[in-house]
């Protein structure tokens, strides 16, 4: 199959998912074109994807690198579909032959307000140096959410912003900010080797696309030090594993400098699940920890099991919240069922006292039990 031919059928498929609102599209030899639409994986067409077919798309796809593919067996990489819409692409080789998956990236970066994402995310934008992280499973829209935030930065701000990422995602244009964009295989070899480029290059802000290793960690660690603001994303369930995370990266006699460093730089922890809710879209549970006296105090004296409670205490007076507290209010605002809360929950236990103690989910939820309560001596 000719290249042209190859491209025009990707095409259709890629129209295909964008037609029924699907985030990725999933090809694999000898089998039907498939797609996840809000959370489930879906047929998208019946049509099985033989040797020789499979076989141009990688080609296609790879371009130049189809010999690297070859040896190292897997590929990231990015594809664009007119001026609408672009997809990070991963080809890996299987059992079965060849597997490729495609992430669908909008153009547009949508706002926070429009990614239904909390209000306080906008005081990151306000930041000049230190870390942030946000996190969270794979498809869990961490790229999306830094994004936005990068992005309400560029349009108001006018800083310098080097990225670094694998592959280059969402296309930022300067705006009142400088942005650039550096993807990792094609403008440089390592993203530790970019970021120590990146601090001779006059930076405001550096975002790294992912946390994968000691270098890159140790790296960002310096830039913080020395008074750059820092982005990136990890692949953690909640702040307090992301602490922990961090801190396991390094050697046990590196560990006390680096829970130092942490509890110095770590301006915000930022965690995200995306649960399909009761209207059908998927909407954001968002836990937020900021920086305060007594989250620096828990990363610094090892206690990172107490961060969760930490956040219980701090929302009013630094904005945190935790993933139960995030949980319990979309419940409230019947944007999420009970059960569906207790399923993302990091704590069921924790969360059912939350909602049997609550008297504004009584009442809201179960009237008859505030009705039929007895009376007190003097009511």
């Amino acid at each position: 199959m000719s290249l042209q031919n190859t491209e025009q059928k990707l095409n259709a498929w890629l129209d295909m998912l964008i037609d029924v609102g699907g985030a990725d599209l999933h090809i694999k030899s000898n089998g039907p074109i498939r797609a996840r639409l809000k959370s489930e994986i879906v047929l998208l067409s019946q049509e099985k994807i033989d040797t020789e077919t499979i076989e141009s798309l990688v080609k296609l796809l790879t371009g130049n690198h189809y010999n690297d593919f070859l040896e190292n067996k897997e590929f990231d990489g990015a594809y664009g579909l007119g001026e609408s819409y672009r997809f990070r692409v991963n080809i890996n080789m299987h059992l079965g032959g060849y597997a490729i998956a495609f992430r669908l990236i909008p153009y547009v970066i949508q706002t926070v307000e429009a990614l239904n994402l909390p209000s306080a995310l906008h005081k990151l934008t306000h930041l000049r140096r230190g870390l942030v992280l946000v996190t969270g499973t794979t498809g869990s829209g961490k790229s999306t959410t830094l994004a936005s935030i990068i992005e309400e930065i560029n349009h108001t701000y006018s800083r310098h912003i080097i990225t670094i990422e694998d592959p280059i995602e969402f296309v930022h244009h300067d705006a009142l900010s400088i942005v650039e964009q550096r993807e990792l295989g094609l403008h440089t070899n390592s993203f530790s080797r970019a970021l120590r480029a990146a601090m001779r290059e006059d930076p405001d802000i550096i975002v790294v696309g992912e946390i994968r290793d000691f270098a890159t960690a140790e790296s960002i660690l310096q830039a913080v030090n020395t008074g750059h603001l820092v982005f990136s994303t990890v692949h953690t369930l909640d702040a307090r594993e992301t602490v922990d995370r961090l801190i396991g990266i390094f050697p046990p006699e590196e560990q006390n400098r680096v829970r130092a460093t942490l509890a110095a730089t770590l301006e915000a922890v930022i965690t995200q699940r995306l649960i399909r809710g009761i209207s059908g879209e998927m909407i954001p549970a968002v836990e937020m920890m900021f920086k305060s006296p007594q989250i620096q105090e828990l990363i610094r004296t090892k206690r990172d099991n107490e961060i969760p409670d930490a956040l219980e205490k701090e929302g009013i007076s630094f904005g945190s919240i935790s993933f139960n507290r995030a949980l319990f209010d979309l419940t409230l605002a019947e944007k999420i069922t009970e059960e569906q809360a207790y399923q993302y929950a990091s704590s069921p236990a924790d969360l059912k006292l939350m909602f049997t103690m609550s008297t504004a989910y009584e009442e809201k939820f179960h009237p008859e039990s505030i009705n039929d309560a007895p009376l007190l001596k003097g009511e």
